[in-house]
């Protein structure tokens, strides 16, 4: 092979093609690579090419190479002369063929660098979309976050609410506990305060009582029993206004003179035993004699 076989090796040579399946991977050399490594590749991976594209290369491919080698056969028949033992010939045919596959090569380069540039940005986009997404996420958890401790506080005060209410029915029912023992206590005051106005007056007037009783039974006493009874004087212990005494006639005078000395003898008698039926005595006696004093009757005196 000539110059255009070696050319054909250099423009092929940085390429080497594996087929796994339906796809092909080709691996190119970088001749850039650093100092510590010899070689360095890159991988990309292209579907493997239908059918009809291989048949549309094929056809051109013949449809070049035909031209020539009919104008081989048709100067080998001008001429006279045999085609394969022509070096000029062959050289041309190796050239054509050289550069129809270094074109070919170089269009499919362009095409795979410019797949390779639009995975490139894919790749960058979509890295781009991944952080994004990541620090969306980063965000939503620290928002979550946020959420659970405000959620926590807010039952943390709902609690707090909720026993402050249970306390304050707790008080309202105490106060209430409390008001009804109040008013109970001021109806106990109030009834107990007329009770004691009730006995108040009761004691004045017993005290009435007794004080005119002691004046009397101090009156009846002054006199001497023994002188008798005639020279007692009613009137100073009888009270002043006794309208109805003039009105008497004898019978009832002489009733009630008989009624005094009886008077005075159970007053004498209630002084000298001191007991209770001796006061009951005198008290019966007394009311007897009062009865004619006011014109009241009294059944049963005697």
């Amino acid at each position: 092979m000539g110059t255009g076989g070696l050319l054909g090796k250099k423009l092929i040579h940085p390429l080497h093609i594996s087929v796994f399946g339906e796809g092909v991977v080709m691996v190119e050399n970088d001749r850039k690579a650093s100092s510590s490594f010899s070689k360095r590749g890159s991988m990309i991976y292209t579907k493997t090419p239908s059918r009809e594209s291989l048949h549309r290369k094929k056809g051109r491919n013949i449809g070049h190479s035909v031209p020539t080698k009919n104008k081989k056969d048709h100067g080998g028949k001008d001429q006279g002369l045999d085609v394969d033992n022509n070096p000029d010939n062959d050289a041309f045919a190796v050239l054509s063929s050289s550069s129809l596959v270094s074109e070919r090569d170089n269009e499919e380069l362009t095409t795979l660098r410019e797949q390779l540039e639009d995975l490139q940005k894919k790749l960058l986009e979509k890295d781009e979309l991944l952080k994004s997404a990541e620090m969306s996420n980063d965000q939503m958890n620290s928002v979550y976050a946020k959420l659970d401790a405000l959620n926590l506080r807010s039952a943390e005060k709902d609690s707090m609410i909720k026993s402050i209410h249970s306390q304050l029915s707790d008080a309202k029912i105490k106060l209430a506990d409390k008001q009804a023992a109040l008013e109970k206590m001021q109806w106990e005051v109030m009834t107990s305060n007329s009770k004691i106005e009730e006995l108040e007056e009761e004691l004045m007037s017993s005290q009435g009582d007794v004080s005119s009783f002691m004046l009397l039974l101090e009156g009846l006493t002054k006199n001497d029993c023994n002188e008798g009874t005639e020279d007692y004087n009613l009137s100073l212990h009888l009270p002043e206004s006794c309208p109805y005494i003039d009105d008497m006639d004898d019978m009832e005078m002489q009733k009630m003179e008989e009624a005094s000395q009886a008077y005075v003898a159970a007053v004498a008698a209630a002084k000298a035993r001191q007991d209770e039926e001796s006061i009951a005595a005198a008290a019966t006696a007394r009311s007897c004699l009062q009865s004619f004093v006011f014109r009241t009757k009294v059944s049963d005196v005697y």
